[in-house]
C-alpha cells in the first residue's frame, strides 16, 4: 500500500524533524491536560483525539489548533457520542442531543453535523448482526471502519477547512499521519470491544468479539485485525510521524494486553497465530 504526502489546506512545506515533533506532541498534551476537568469533551479518549489533532494542526499548518476550533471539536465528538447512544439502543438524553446540536450551529458546523447523522443513520440501518462465520467477522470488521471513517473524516474536515465530507474521509484513508490515527483509534475500538464484551453479547450489538459464533474464533481474528492496525511497515520513516508512532506502539501494547486478558478470562487455549484470510474473489 502506497499511501501519498498529506494534502491538507495551509499545509507547512517545511517537515519538522523527530524533536520538534516531540515536543509539538508534548505541548499538545500540556495543552490539553485542563480538558480533562472541562464540561466538554465528556470522557478522557475524547480529549486524547482532541490532542492528536492538536498535534496534527501543528504539525500540518505550523499553528496551533485555535481554542475555538478545540470546543468545536470537543461538541462534534459529544454529538458522535450522542449518536452511537442513540443507535446502540442505549439510554438516550434528547435535551444534550438537542443542545450539542445547537452549539455546532450556533459554530458554524451544523450543516457537516446533519450530514453526518444522514451518514450514521445509513450506516446503521445496514448493520451487520452478531454472530456467524469468518464472513461475518470480515462484515462486522469493515462495518466498524467505515463508522469511524466517517467520525475522524467529519473532524478532518472541520479542522483543516475541506471542501466536503467526502474529501474528509479519503484522507483518512490514505494520508499517512490519519491512517495512523485511524489506526490508533481501530485499537481502542478493539478495547472497548474486549472490555464491554458481556454488555454487547447481551444487548446483540456487532463488535469484534460478538461477530463470531466461536468466541475462540472471534479472538484469534481480533488478534489479527489487531496486528493489522498497529503495523506501520508501510509507513515512511520521516520525523514527523514519530509522536503518532509511539502512540500507536502504546496503545497496541494496551489492545495487546487486554486480549490476552480476556482469553484469560473466558479460559480459551492460546493457537499459533494463522496468516489473516482474505475475502472475495
Amino acid at each position: 500500500m502506497h499511501l501519498p504526502e498529506n494534502s491538507g489546506s495551509n499545509r507547512s512545506t517545511t517537515k519538522p524533524g523527530r524533536i520538534l515533533s516531540l515536543l509539538i506532541a508534548a505541548t499538545s498534551l500540556l495543552r490539553g491536560l485542563p480538558l480533562f476537568f472541562a464540561a466538554r469533551p465528556r470522557t478522557p479518549l475524547r480529549v486524547l483525539c482532541i490532542m492528536a489533532f492538536d498535534t496534527l494542526h501543528k504539525l500540518r499548518t505550523s499553528r496551533r489548533l485555535p481554542t475555538h476550533g478545540v470546543r468545536t471539536l470537543a461538541t462534534l465528538l459529544d454529538f458522535g457520542a450522542c449518536a452511537n447512544v442513540a443507535f446502540d439502543g442505549k439510554k438516550f438524553y434528547p435535551r444534550e442531543f438537542h443542545r450539542t446540536r445547537q452549539l455546532l450551529k450556533e459554530s458554524g458546523c451544523g450543516s457537516i453535523a446533519q450530514e453526518y447523522w444522514r451518514r450514521i443513520e445509513e450506516l446503521e440501518r445496514r448493520r451487520p448482526c452478531s454472530g456467524g462465520d469468518r464472513a461475518q467477522f470480515q462484515r462486522v470488521k469493515t462495518y466498524r471502519e467505515e463508522v469511524v471513517q466517517l467520525s475522524l473524516g467529519v473532524l478532518t474536515t472541520t479542522v483543516f477547512g475541506l471542501d466536503s465530507l467526502d474529501d474528509g474521509i479519503q484522507s483518512v484513508r490514505v494520508e499517512r499521519d490519519l491512517a495512523i490515527v485511524f489506526g490508533i483509534v481501530m485499537l481502542c475500538q478493539i478495547i472497548d470491544d474486549v472490555v464491554d464484551y458481556s454488555k454487547d453479547a447481551a444487548a446483540g450489538l456487532p463488535s469484534f468479539l460478538t461477530a463470531s459464533e466461536s468466541l475462540s474464533q472471534a479472538f484469534e481474528l481480533t488478534s489479527q485485525a489487531a496486528r493489522g492496525y498497529a503495523n506501520d511497515q508501510v509507513m515512511p520513516r520521516s520525523g514527523d510521524l514519530l509522536p503518532l508512532r509511539f502512540a500507536l506502539f502504546g496503545v497496541s501494547a494496551v489492545s495487546k494486553l487486554l486480549v490476552t486478558l480476556g482469553r484469560w478470562r473466558q479460559r480459551i487455549p492460546f493457537v499459533e497465530p494463522q496468516p489473516e484470510p482474505s475475502y472475495g474473489p
